[in-house]
């Protein structure tokens, strides 16, 4: 009798914590359907594009070796999610052309903590670069100094903190890759043959 009671006493613990499992799977549901939408993004695969575009590899005038190979890797990762634009590696083929550079990364922020020791530090870095018609050889838009500060933690160890600077300096690439491909959207979007067709 004692086993029958202690197993309907385990069945009724279950069922008491049964409303709550309901409560999260719908937090669940409503996190994941209010989530950010990219407008540009490529809903099906008969998505058509409407402008094509080569971006060159930028040149790079830091001491950050490679970092123009993570930055070619990033931009292309962004128009690869276009419904509107589609990345070609032959420049005769383009409508557009991405050219840029590198050009400096400097330390000039740095956050110390109560007993004066550098807790973060603040990277700099500036780009130039600009999009053009690669049809009428025009420029569409462009920055000659555009410059992008992200902070990074320092770390007793060395190595840890230069891991800690090359995520940082992704962090910027990201954000230079998501500039460029709104601002670029944009820019197609207001073009004379393409608002016609709107």
């Amino acid at each position: 009798m004692n086993n029958v009671s202690s197993e309907t006493g385990r069945i009724l613990k279950a069922f008491h914590f049964l409303p709550y499992l309901f409560m999260l799977f719908l937090i669940v549901i409503l996190l994941s359907s209010c989530g950010y939408t990219n407008p540009y993004a490529r809903n099906n695969s008969k998505d058509t594009y409407t402008k094509t575009l080569f971006i060159t590899i930028w040149q790079n005038r830091t001491n950050e070796l490679g970092l123009e190979s993570e930055y070619f890797r990033l931009f292309n990762a962004w128009f690869k999610n276009s419904g509107r634009i589609a990345v070609v590696f032959d420049e005769a083929d383009a409508d557009l052309k991405l050219i840029g550079e590198i050009s400096s990364i400097d330390l000039p922020g740095l956050f110390y903590d109560s007993f004066d020791e550098a807790l973060e530090i603040k990277i700099k870095l500036t780009v130039s670069f600009t999009l053009y018609d690669n049809r009428n050889k025009t420029i569409l838009w462009q920055e000659k100094k555009f410059t992008v500060y992200e902070p990074f933690l320092l770390d007793p160890i060395g190595e840890k903190t230069q891991y800690n600077k090359q995520r940082a300096l992704l962090r910027i690439g990201d954000e230079i890759s998501e500039l460029i491909y709104l601002k670029t959207h944009e820019i197609v979007n207001n073009m004379p043959e393409n608002k016609q067709k709107q």
